[in-house]
């Protein structure tokens, strides 16, 4: 079965893009030693052996990044942005399409959260981030939050059930997830990270 997995973080992405090149040893062990406890925790789909993670994390403290690194640098993001902030929530939608939200948040008046879903957060670095990356990280901070807050205090969730053609899939059974997204978790979200001063970073993740 195909699903999407979102985990979302309050943080400072300015400072987190700053470890780029400060060649701190600090930065790779904490990230090393969170391996084993997040893996544990079964938080982790990617980042779990230090023997593939080290020589990445490596070049992220040297500010060496290689743009031909399989993979890039993007799996790492879930490693790390338990340790660069605060962790808000998870949660799983079931099935595929979750990236066509972007035109349905369009049509229902919300473009800056559409802005947010469609726009990949450049980490570590424009030139060797993938343009369609995959976990894809997506950060809206500072008045872009604050706009993102407002189109979904002002939305009519009762939307979503009267235009299902605008779903995922234009599948009407996906209706309980969006309303589930847009009506509780993304508010949750989006208070959480404006509470504590800080940017909203959603990593989206997929699997079958």
């Amino acid at each position: 079965m195909s699903e999407q997995y979102l985990s979302a973080f309050a943080v400072d992405g300015g400072a987190l893009l700053r470890t780029v090149g400060t060649g701190e040893e600090a930065f790779v062990r904490a990230a090393l030693d969170r391996i084993a406890p997040l893996t544990a925790a079964h938080r982790l789909l990617r980042a779990t052996d230090p023997a593939e993670v080290e020589p990445a994390l490596r070049e992220i403290a040297d500010g060496r990044l290689d743009p031909a690194r399989p993979g890039g640098y993007g799996w790492l993001l879930e490693l790390l942005l338990p340790g660069a902030g605060d962790t808000l929530g998870a949660a799983t939608l079931p099935g595929r399409g979750w990236h066509e939200l972007t035109d349905t948040f369009r049509a229902w008046g919300l473009p800056t959260l559409a802005g947010l879903w469609a726009r990949p957060w450049p980490w570590p670095d424009a030139e060797v981030s993938d343009g369609d990356p995959w976990p894809f990280p997506c950060l809206a901070a500072g008045s872009e939050l604050d706009r993102v807050h407002g189109e979904l205090v002002g939305f009519d969730t009762d939307r979503i059930h009267e235009e299902p053609e605008l779903l995922p899939g234009g599948d009407e059974d996906a209706a309980e997830e969006v309303e589930w997204l847009v009506g509780e978790l993304l508010p949750e979200w989006t208070a959480g990270a404006r509470e504590r001063g800080l940017g909203l970073l959603i990593l989206r993740d997929g699997g079958t």
